[in-house]
């Protein structure tokens, strides 16, 4: 009897173990976030922003909205590193009594590699940021370049669509674009993020071109488009790449570099883009492993050059946030958001490619469709604004 009991006890001593092992195999923690409006605002607590939370373990997402104490609350979140993105729109009416401002704005906020113990709860506190929603919008973004039929790289057929999202004839006289400073990842072991990126109210550009026009030259209707390329020609030509996905002969505007040596083609059907800032190269060539893009309006004159810390580069174009109409972000993988070269007020995410030479392209998505006009949606987050595909199309809708 004595050994019988014993067997039992033991059996229950060991089933009391696994569970309780099996039990700390699953401690989880409650997260919540706090989301405020800028001090500048007339409350401070943000309700009915979109909070999401994802692992940069695996890339698993969950989403949650404030209430009325401006916090959202997340349970049963797995230890890890987490990135949590905010968004929080506002209509005309609800800008003008927190801002004294009647239009739309959105608004972001971001945090990454925030760490989840398991092993307490944790609250984060975020304040949005953001700029009055921009009528004018990058709306296709192609930089990956294609291969040659014998395996070789071609980066001449870039190109950026910009997209008249607005209901009323926008004039494009003096807008410029151009592209961020910095590295878009650990492209080599001595990458590093942007030296600039402390700065919040600031994006600074490599280069910077802009379309001519002494104010009421260059209309772009509702609904319109207007395609820059880097070389406006057939791409498809024998040529140059039969395997390019893309004719530019017939793009609004191509970028042209004027050198002694020649190297950059003047496209004779396409008009050329002022060149306003250039720091090197023959053409103006989008970094293939993800840009950052702006369109602004600005007195160019007016604004600062840079020294790059450091260096003895040529400085960069400092461009408050305040005079950027809109913003693209590209990195060179999901793991890269230290590298992020443009503010969050300007755009909350960033997309990537699967690699470079794939000939995949970033399109916005579009909202809704008004009379025949397509919305396209602005978030001021290109993590959700745009979808990838497998291929460009240049005037082509979702």
């Amino acid at each position: 009897m004595k050994k019988i009991t014993t067997l039992v006890l033991l059996a229950g001593m060991l089933f009391t173990a696994c569970n309780n092992n099996r039990s700390g195999d699953i401690r989880t923690a409650n997260v919540t976030v706090k989301v405020n409006y800028p001090s500048t605002y007339s409350q401070q607590n943000a309700s009915q922003a979109s909070v999401t939370i994802t692992s940069m373990a695996d890339g698993s997402t969950k989403t949650a909205t404030t209430g009325d104490d401006g916090q959202a609350v997340f349970s049963g979140v797995l230890p890890g590193s987490y990135n949590i993105s905010v968004t929080r729109s506002l209509t005309a009416q609800q800008a003008l009594t927190l801002t004294g401002v009647s239009q739309e704005l959105t608004l972001n906020a971001a945090s990454s590699n925030v760490a989840v113990s398991g092993t307490q709860d944790a609250t984060f506190t975020l304040e949005l940021q953001g700029t009055v929603a921009g009528s004018l919008l990058i709306k296709e973004v192609y930089y990956t370049g294609s291969k040659t039929a014998a395996g070789g790289t071609y980066f001449s057929d870039q190109f950026v669509e910009i997209y008249n999202n607005s209901t009323d004839t926008l004039y494009l006289d003096s807008l410029c674009i151009g592209d961020a400073y910095g590295n878009s990842g650990l492209i080599n072991p001595n990458s590093l993020p942007t030296p600039f990126n402390t700065d919040n109210q600031h994006v600074y550009l490599n280069n910077v071109w802009r379309i001519p026009g002494t104010g009421k030259d260059r209309k772009l209707a509702p609904g319109r488009s207007i395609i820059v390329a880097q070389d406006g020609v057939n791409h498809k030509d024998p040529l140059l790449n039969p395997a390019s996905p893309v004719d530019l002969s017939k793009a609004d505007w191509e970028t042209y570099n004027e050198r002694p040596d020649g190297r950059d083609a003047d496209a004779p059907g396409v008009p050329n883009l002022e060149r306003v800032y250039f720091t090197g190269g023959f053409d103006w060539l989008l970094t293939v492993f993800g840009p950052g893009v702006v369109i602004f309006k600005a007195d160019f004159n007016s604004l600062e050059k840079v020294a790059i810390p450091g260096t003895t580069l040529d400085p960069r174009i400092k461009v408050p946030n305040a005079a950027v109409i809109d913003a693209f972000e590209g990195l060179k993988d999901a793991g890269s958001v230290a590298y992020k070269r443009i503010p969050t007020a300007l755009d909350a995410g960033f997309v990537h490619a699967d690699d470079t030479y794939n000939m995949q392209s970033f399109r916005r998505k579009t909202a809704t469709t008004i009379n025949g006009r397509k919305v396209l949606q602005d978030t001021n987050n290109s993590s959700t604004d745009f979808e990838k595909l497998a291929a460009p199309a240049p005037k082509v809708f979702q």
